[in-house]
């Protein structure tokens, strides 16, 4: 059962410090300050999202921001969480819908199910599936994942998105096989392949040679 959750900010004395807060939390900007610029605030007690990786991020950023000259952004981009449910369920960034709602027909999904993976047969745990969200140039913008070790596989995606690379960079990465994570380069070779038969350097060689992207 799910109860949910809400911060515990009792017995903090916040009013004493002047710090404004709710029933929904402590508001912060995005460099973790409270109001009152010398506190900071982060985890499940500024609200957001409530996952132990993201409060314990913050709270390195926050003493970083606190404690040392700069300061560095206190939201998570991406945002990466795994539901341990059977198969489990990651998510790095953004989902097909929050692309689309961004990017209209700039964002491109490409999505494998799991009997196209060759680990996946071998483990006879063939229920879920990969699906990639890029943009108009081919830069990695989200992933979700259904899939028995589909936590592990996401860490990948996190460095990739946080990094901006592309299908192309992912793809020219020789991966181990066989392993989950094969399936992210065969998936963006695939991506990249279509993308450059369909430019216009690549249907001007097909031409050329008597063949089309269709083909």
């Amino acid at each position: 059962m799910a109860a949910g959750r809400q911060p515990n900010v009792d017995g903090l004395g916040l009013d004493r410090a002047g710090i404004v807060y709710s029933t929904h939390g402590i508001p912060v900007d995005d460099r973790l300050r409270t109001n009152v610029p010398h506190i900071y605030a982060a985890g499940d007690v500024i609200g957001g999202e409530q996952f132990s990786h993201v409060a314990g991020w913050q709270a390195f950023e926050a003493t970083r921001n606190a404690l040392l000259p700069g300061s560095a952004s206190g939201r998570p981009n991406p945002l990466a969480w795994v539901t341990f449910t059977d198969p489990e369920v990651a998510q790095v960034g953004l989902t097909e819908a929050g692309a689309r709602q961004q990017l209209g027909n700039g964002a491109r999904a490409t999505r494998w199910d799991l009997p196209h993976i060759d680990r996946a047969k071998c483990d006879d745990d063939e229920d879920g599936f990969i699906k990639l969200m890029s943009d108009a140039r081919g830069t990695l913008i989200g992933a979700t994942i259904v899939a028995a070790r589909a936590g592990e596989v996401s860490g990948e995606l996190s460095l990739a998105i946080a990094k901006r690379l592309t299908v192309g960079d992912v793809a020219t990465a020789v991966h181990a096989y066989p392993t989950y994570a094969t399936a992210l380069q065969q998936m963006t070779s695939q991506i990249a392949t279509e993308r450059w038969t369909s430019s216009p350097a690549g249907r001007a060689i097909g031409k050329l040679l008597g063949f089309s992207a269709s083909r």
